[in-house]
């Protein structure tokens, strides 16, 4: 008898997520359909729409058919609806960097420091544009919550 134990040829390394020697590989995965001119334009309204009417239209996306049969569209709305609370936080954020740097500095740095709270527009319009070119988004930290939630 040996000290090495036996292992079964189905069995796989330690977390490699490889199979082992002798099992047949994983089949690879099918190509992506690139998303219609629809897809696109529905994605890319999910971003910019959050500017005027928070939440509204990526709302009224996930709540229809057109997120069920388009997982661009879907993705578009959940990471849109995502950033849409980290921007509350945010606004939370700066409004108490806003009134502690304007309390401390008697009111000066408050006619300048106005523009945090319209820094939020900027991620907006470029992830927008980015599905409106047919593109997924990852969003550093927030995508891999949504992904590690199961929400996306």
């Amino acid at each position: 008898m040996s000290d090495r134990p036996t292992s079964d040829a189905s069995q796989q390394p330690f977390g490699l997520g490889e199979p082992a020697p002798g099992s047949a590989a994983p089949a690879p995965a099918p190509t992506a359909i690139p998303p219609s001119d629809n897809e696109k334009l529905m994605g890319g309204l999910s971003w910019v729409s959050q500017i005027l009417v928070p939440l509204v239209l990526p709302l009224i996306l996930l709540f229809t058919d057109e997120s069920k049969k388009s997982a661009f569209v879907r993705h578009h709305a959940v990471q849109s609806l995502g950033i849409m609370v980290a921007t509350f936080i945010y606004w939370i954020v700066a409004a108490i960097v806003y009134f502690i740097l304007t309390a401390i500095t008697a009111g000066c740095l408050g006619c300048v420091l106005w523009v945090i709270f319209f820094a939020y527009l900027v991620p907006l319009g470029y992830y927008g544009y980015l599905a409106f070119k047919g593109q997924y988004v990852e969003i550093p930290y927030l995508t891999k919550f949504l992904k590690d939630n199961r929400w996306l």
